[in-house]
């Protein structure tokens, strides 16, 4: 079953662009609430629905990807060379470019910069180079700051990617993608049960790995992207369902309920909506507006000071990001994503049989 893989392009940057409005309002200073969280009486916010729709799709389109993959080490090299690079650059950029400037808007001299010695630059582009963040800031770079608990907030989250990508290979060489379909199903309820649970709950129950992981609610969107993937037959819908989920997911948003089943009718209602329509999106920008939009917030803030209207505020993070977004996509990820075909591993692996599915950069 084939899906328009530039459909899920365009909701990649859709969710990316959620994402920033949520960090505008935050790292802008505004006293006002998230949109969405005004919506859903503080059930969820966008940001927190751009980053499970995120790890949702990703869910779905991974699994189709070690599907379709022949054998293991390609799949994780695809995988590593499609975070990787541009992650490194990201780092690397922020740390010498962008903070820098950060420092110079707060009136400071250039000879003062901590480029190098403890909380520097080069200290935090070491400390972060292996994907958990390490380090969140550099020295008193963020020291006048609206909010100074990280320099770059949106990198977090690859690390809980990556894993998720580790758990596919586990799961996959399982079996529970094809001939173990219903212990999977069974496996991914009581994730969804744990998640609930702890969702309604002021004590944690369950997995101390589960409970303790800021990242419960991004591996149950995963997982409920990739079971949509797996039963997509039955999980994927025609248009009179997908209005019917969709108004159904509105309701809980409205009325309450939404957090019991939010990564559930977040994978299936955005997988579903998006696979109904055909786009044209040319150049993949959103990882690049994801990794790059922080940083470019927290630059934004030292330069006006607040003084923008939010909506402004919103609107020139959204030009920059999307600015470095084709930069990165263009400069670092493509050429990348050419690379992985081209040294793509020829010879057959009794591990995998190749399926139809989706095609995606992801």
């Amino acid at each position: 079953m084939t899906r328009n893989k530039n459909a899920f392009d365009l909701l990649r940057l859709l969710l990316a662009i959620s994402v920033i409005i949520s960090h505008s309002i935050l790292i802008g200073g505004y006293k006002i609430q998230d949109p969405l969280t005004i919506l859903s009486k503080n059930q969820t916010s966008f940001a927190d629905f751009g980053v499970m729709g995120f790890f949702a799709l990703s869910g779905y389109l991974i699994t189709a990807s070690f599907e379709r993959t022949r054998n293991v080490f390609n799949f994780a090299t695809n995988r590593l060379l499609r975070i990787l690079p541009g992650f490194w650059v990201c780092l690397f950029v922020t740390a010498f470019i962008l903070a820098p400037l950060i420092f110079l808007a707060n009136e400071k001299n250039w000879n003062d910069f901590p480029f190098t010695g403890d909380g520097s630059s080069t200290n935090y582009l070491l400390n972060n180079f292996f994907l958990p963040i390490r380090q969140w800031s550099i020295n008193e770079v963020l020291n006048e700051a609206s909010y100074r608990e990280s320099l770059n907030g949106s990198l977090w989250s690859l690390y809980p990617e990556i894993q998720c990508y580790s758990f596919t290979v586990i799961a996959g060489l399982l079996g529970l993608f094809n001939k173990n379909r219903t212990l999977y199903l069974l496996f991914s309820i009581t994730i969804f049960i744990f998640f609930s649970i702890n969702s309604i709950l002021p004590k944690s129950y369950g997995p101390t790995i589960l409970i303790l992981s800021p990242a419960l609610k991004l591996y149950s969107s995963y997982i409920a992207g990739s079971l949509t993937y797996v039963f997509r037959d039955q999980m994927i819908l025609d248009k009179k369902g997908t209005i019917s989920l969709t108004l159904f997911t509105l309701v809980l948003l409205k009325f309450g309920g939404y957090n019991l089943l939010s990564p559930v009718l977040i994978a299936l209602t955005l997988l579903n909506v998006f696979q109904l329509f055909t786009f044209n999106i040319k150049y993949d920008v959103s990882y690049g507006v994801y990794i790059y939009s922080f940083p470019v917030q927290q630059l934004l803030f030292q330069i006006f000071g607040g003084k923008l209207d939010v909506l402004y505020f919103i609107a020139l993070s959204l030009l920059i990001s999307v600015f470095l977004g084709f930069l990165s996509y263009v400069l670092i990820e493509k050429p990348f994503i050419d690379l992985r075909t081209k040294t793509k591993l020829t010879f057959p692996s009794p591990l995998f049989k190749k399926k139809e599915g989706i095609k995606s950069t992801s």
